[in-house]
């Protein structure tokens, strides 16, 4: 009779793990689930040019090497604001009762802050705060996808302190140290055992990770700039008291077990490389040229670890791949007319998705996307510009068939149709 007891015990203590286990990578965006908008100039551009602009004080953020390049000392203050209508449409496969979780995304505002100049002729400093990794999705509660997740925040900022260094007339190098807060919070209701009801599970901590920056910058010509940024991965480490209730009678003892355990997530913040091009045409003209490559498969692998007596320790590995962006986008500067003093920019960028469409989660929306870019820029007063910038992010028909483990085995199946991302922001730069 003992042995008949235990042995249910020990099987629900396997299922426990795996349901926590969907505490892994959250977000919505096209590619995967780092931005290329931060509200500076290459809104306007669809990214195009990111690491190949120093006389911008961004580039403290895109490309160390850049800032350098200047005569005098620059600050940059920039804001966005981001709308996602990302929306699930059940095929009629799902076998958990509830609506369709309405728009997860909806309005989410960022900003930044960039400085750059010299410390001698040779020596150039930057420094920058702004974030780009991550998002969040917060589903109505009792939506049909609920067994997996209800809502979900993976939201890093970065600050970026950084030295460059002129090593002649054409080239620089450039050096920055990553310093990211993340924070991760997650909530899902698993099913309370036989009982056809809601379970609660909640994670969720504030923790730091460190990585580095590297960049090349190569002017042979006035008229043609080269630039190359590396960024390393950042490890982080979320660890917090796992919060489980209303589990039900079948799972309510392996439930108590694991309720306050000190449970760590572990997640990286993928690798990425950066080559641009900004190549003068004619004297009001500039073209602008990205190719980008980002580490994703490496995000894929998640490790959970529950530090009970037990030791468990979980690996997913969600079957993610690396992925690539190529952005093309081009500036005019108007000298007279009714538009005489402003620039207007405009861009086109792809990029392949991390993620095929069986291995897609809820709690990931993620898919390879196309995205217009337009902007426009003038300068105010000497020492003072202003620039404003649109994206218009299309991430199409994103369809999903998440299926849970058995015995109770949920599935969400359907459609997130006509998914879309729009960003709008704008920057001032001051000289001194």
């Amino acid at each position: 009779m003992l042995h008949q007891r235990t042995r249910p015990l020990t099987t629900v203590q396997k299922i426990l793990p795996l349901c926590i286990a969907a505490l892994a990578t959250p977000a919505a965006q096209a590619g995967g689930i780092m931005l290329w908008q931060i509200g500076t100039p290459t809104l306007g551009t669809a990214s195009a040019g990111w690491a190949a602009m120093p006389e911008d004080a961004a580039t403290a953020f895109t490309n160390p090497a850049g800032t350098v390049w200047r005569d005098k000392t620059e600050v940059r203050a920039a804001a966005q604001l981001l709308y996602g209508d990302i929306e699930f449409t059940d095929d009629g496969l799902s076998n958990v009762p509830g609506n369709d979780g309405g728009n997860p995304v909806g309005w989410f505002p960022g900003a930044g802050g960039f400085a750059a100049g010299k410390i001698t002729d040779d020596i150039g400093w930057g420094i920058a705060m702004a974030g780009n990794f991550g998002l969040g999705l917060d589903y109505h509660d009792d939506w049909q996808g609920r067994r997996f997740v209800q809502n979900v925040d993976l939201i890093g900022m970065s600050l970026i302190p950084s030295l460059s260094w002129q090593v002649n007339d054409c080239l620089s190098l450039g050096v920055g140290l990553n310093a990211m807060a993340a924070y991760f919070s997650f909530q899902s209701a698993p099913r309370a055992g036989l009982i056809d009801e809601d379970a609660y599970l909640r994670f969720k901590d504030l923790e730091a990770g460190y990585g580095g920056n590297l960049g090349i910058i190569y002017r042979p010509v006035p008229s043609t700039t080269f630039g190359i940024t590396y960024t390393s991965k950042v490890e982080l480490e979320f660890t917090d008291l796992l919060k489980l209730r209303n589990f039900g009678p079948l799972l309510e003892p392996a439930a108590e077990r694991l309720n306050g355990q000190r449970t760590q997530i572990e997640i990286n913040v993928p690798a990425t490389v950066t080559a641009s091009l900004q190549q003068a045409l004619t004297d009001s003209t500039t073209l602008y040229i990205n190719l980008a490559w980002q580490d994703w498969s490496d995000y894929a692998g998640v490790t959970l670890a529950l530090e009970n007596p037990a030791q468990t320790s979980i690996k997913v590995d969600r079957g993610y791949q690396d992925t690539g962006a190529f952005a093309v986008g081009i500036r005019h500067e108007f000298s007279q007319g009714m538009l005489g003093g402003w620039y207007l920019s405009t861009g086109v960028a792809l990029e392949s998705g991390m993620t095929n469409e069986s291995d897609l989660t809820a709690d990931t929306v993620t898919n390879k996307s196309w995205t217009l870019g337009l902007g426009a820029g003038t300068e105010l007063c000497p020492g003072l510009t202003m620039d404003v910038g649109y994206n218009y992010g299309s991430l199409g028909d994103i369809g999903i068939d998440q299926q849970g483990r058995p015995p109770f085995s949920p599935r969400l199946e359907g459609t997130y149709e006509d998914s879309v991302l729009h960003f709008l922001g704008g920057s001032v730069q001051f000289e001194f």
